[in-house]
């Protein structure tokens, strides 16, 4: 469902040790909308789409967070819901990348979901010390199903992604990138109408030393 509530983020924060292990934090940020949210948390439906209730959101987090929960190599899952600040978040920790591309299906619906089980969203070469972010959805497709006024939500979209990492970053290949001071992370914020065009991307390889 998309409503026209103005501009939002999603944050994706990734912790990786040497081993490979770490944690993850996915973060939907709508305070910037949480005037207009109020409102229609208030109202049935709007554009033709039912406005979900504050017990259905949390029926749903608490599926999700009970599958991502039963996910082998998973552990320490929890969530946090602020109503007032609409800020949602769920973090967990995981036992290897491959326990993190089924934690990132957890966070698809619909065809997404089906394409982040085929193709992995992450990997990470240990003798090399190469960790990628790579990225396999076609947001424009999906955006062609959409409503034109219900499109303007994405005016102001961003998603930011954070890599944290054990050893220091030597090398970071996407030109949005900037590596930390202290070569111990990687941010990189993309507008996400830059990638419905195609024009950017959260893909990312990140050298370790």
């Amino acid at each position: 469902m998309i409503i026209s509530t103005g501009c939002f983020e999603v944050i994706e924060e990734v912790v990786l040790n040497d081993d490979g292990s770490g944690q993850i934090t996915m973060t939907v940020n709508l305070s910037q909308s949480k005037t207009k949210l109020s409102s229609i948390m208030l109202m049935d439906s709007i554009n033709s789409y039912k406005v979900p209730n504050r017990e259905e959101i949390e029926r749903n987090m608490s599926k999700m967070i009970k599958e991502i929960n039963g996910l082998p190599g998973v552990s320490n899952v929890n969530e946090k819901m602020d109503f007032s600040e609409y800020i949602f978040s769920v973090s967990c920790d995981f036992e290897n990348v491959d326990a993190l591309n089924n934690i990132i299906t957890h966070f698809s619906t619909g065809n997404y979901k089906a394409t982040s089980k085929s193709q992995k969203q992450f990997t990470f070469d240990e003798s090399q010390k190469k960790f990628t972010r790579d990225y396999h959805y076609n947001l424009s497709r999906e955006l062609d199903k959409v409503k034109r006024q219900d499109r303007e939500v994405l005016q102001d979209a961003t998603i930011t992604t954070i890599h944290r990492f054990e050893s220091d970053v030597t090398s970071s290949d996407n030109k949005l990138s900037k590596i930390a001071g202290n070569k111990k992370a990687v941010l990189l914020r993309v507008d996400v109408n830059d990638m419905i065009n195609g024009s950017e991307t959260i893909k990312n390889s990140i050298s370790l030393h």
